[in-house]
């Protein structure tokens, strides 16, 4: 079994405080596994290392999340025979959006991998694919 290993480049102190997110891996055809945890640290991109197969890929994963929405509400009325306003501001975080991962190792061979991950559950599921056209199965919990 080979076993992944991911790490996003943080500091020091995110990495002790920052949330982590479990990642597995299975070739679809050769059954080729790994497992392995990162810190993600509330950040939406960063590098990545990955060891599969006996070989380093190096590159970039980003997580995109969609959506989102900000509305202003303003009303008016009379408080105690006098006129009053009042304005409020309400704010939808998107939660939860597209990601992938870029990278290639240092004989030319490439991984590309695209999620989807939901904030709300802190889970995701996607495909990687390497440059020989292998399928690997990717959940993040």
């Amino acid at each position: 079994m080979n076993i992944v290993r991911i790490g996003a480049c943080l500091a020091l102190v995110a990495g002790l405080t920052g949330c982590g997110h479990n990642l597995y891996v299975v070739g679809r055809t050769t059954g080729i596994q790994g497992k392995t945890r990162i810190v993600t640290a509330g950040n939406h991109s960063g590098s990545i290392s990955m060891d599969l197969g006996g070989k380093t890929y190096t590159g970039q994963w980003v997580y995109a999340p969609t959506g989102g929405a900000v509305g202003v509400g303003t009303t008016s009325g009379f408080v105690g025979g006098q006129p009053a306003m009042a304005t409020s501001t309400v704010s939808a975080m998107p939660a939860s959006g597209p990601g992938s991962v870029i990278a290639s190792a240092p004989d030319g061979s490439s991984l590309r991998c695209t999620f989807t991950y939901s904030e709300w559950g802190a889970t995701g599921m996607g495909v990687c694919q390497d440059n020989k056209g292998e399928l690997y199965d990717l959940q993040i919990n």
